[in-house]
């Protein structure tokens, strides 16, 4: 999904969900955003550091981020990190999923 096809899917879910105005959404997006990118580096540092208890952890609160915003897809992601930490998984490649997700983050957050 693009740029535009995401911003526009996280305004109808702010609408709809949550009955926002679009001045209030407008007014949101940035911060969730900035949230979201402080959010990654933290899921970044904790797999470089082998953490499995906290990047689960941070995990969950990136995927109840997003799917604060309506962007089911990026939390089934962060879903699969979590469950992955939960079982304790060594053998996934938790870099990779979490590039996966950062570049969509940032992509989606760029102008923000």
């Amino acid at each position: 999904m693009d740029r535009a096809a995401y911003l526009h899917l996280i305004k109808q879910h702010l609408k709809t969900y949550y009955l926002l105005n679009d001045e209030k959404i407008e007014t949101m997006i940035p911060v969730f955003a900035a949230t979201l990118r402080s959010h990654m580096a933290r899921l970044a540092e904790l797999a470089a550091d082998g953490n499995m208890e906290q990047l689960g952890k941070a995990s969950h609160a990136v995927k109840g981020a997003l799917l604060n915003m309506g962007l089911a897809d990026l939390a089934e992601t962060a879903r699969l990190i979590e469950l992955r930490c939960k079982n304790g998984d060594r053998t996934a490649d938790y870099r990779s999923l979490i590039s996966q997700l950062h570049s969509t983050v940032f992509r989606l957050s760029e102008d923000w």
